[in-house]
């Protein structure tokens, strides 16, 4: 039996310790249920530490509020209920340093005072999508191989792209936008002026054969 008695009050005396952890942590500590078990000596302790309802102070969220009350032996501790549409969701103790609390972006501090402050965190503006330039067909050209072909779209001022097809399959694209773009596939050089512009020619094959 003795040791029965031992662990009881060892599991409500962790409990306490993890409610105050939590509450100095800045996280809105849970209620604890009324039918929750204390230890010996505790209702006479209750009494001492009645709490007072001072305030009932509107959040910044325009729903929430928070109900501050004076509690310790002479009333010099505050805490707050934070309440939302009768439901309280959490408990803010501040003794002799403020307590701070966070509830989807309301941020709510109550000061060893009984000031409580506010404010929400605004959600970060989302970047405006980029127009998409619409492609424009402007050109069909056969290459210098006689067997390629370019076709180049227009997309804007001095902003040109040409698809490169070979044997009827796209291998490249070039993107001229105010600068020339240049690409090779197999000897057959190709270059897209900002113009819109499609030259080409065919690297001589005796070029290979001297190592370049």
């Amino acid at each position: 039996m003795r040791a029965r008695r031992t662990l009881r009050t060892t599991l409500v005396a962790a409990g306490a310790t993890a409610v105050l952890a939590a509450s100095a942590s800045g996280a809105f500590a849970a209620a604890a249920p009324h039918s929750a078990p204390v230890a010996h000596g505790a209702a006479h302790h209750h009494c001492k530490d009645k709490r007072v309802l001072v305030k009932t102070v509107r959040l910044a969220d325009k729903v929430s509020v928070a109900k501050v009350y004076k509690t310790g032996r002479h009333h010099h501790h505050f805490e707050a209920e934070i309440w939302a549409k009768g439901t309280k969701y959490g408990t803010l103790v501040a003794k002799g340093k403020p307590a701070h609390g966070e509830n989807n972006g309301l941020h709510v501090t109550l000061q060893p005072n009984g000031t409580v402050t506010s404010w929400v965190e605004r959600a970060k503006p989302q970047p405006k999508p980029q127009p998409v330039a619409q492609r424009i067909l402007v050109s069909i050209t056969t290459l210098a191989d006689d067997t390629s072909t370019g076709k180049v779209y227009k997309l804007g001022p001095n902003h040109y792209e040409a698809d490169i097809y070979a044997h009827g399959h796209k291998v490249d694209t070039l993107a001229a936008k105010g600068r020339a773009a240049h690409g090779e596939d197999n000897g057959l050089h190709v270059v897209l002026k900002p113009d819109g512009r499609l030259i080409s020619w065919v690297e001589d094959a005796s070029d290979y054969s001297q190592g370049r």
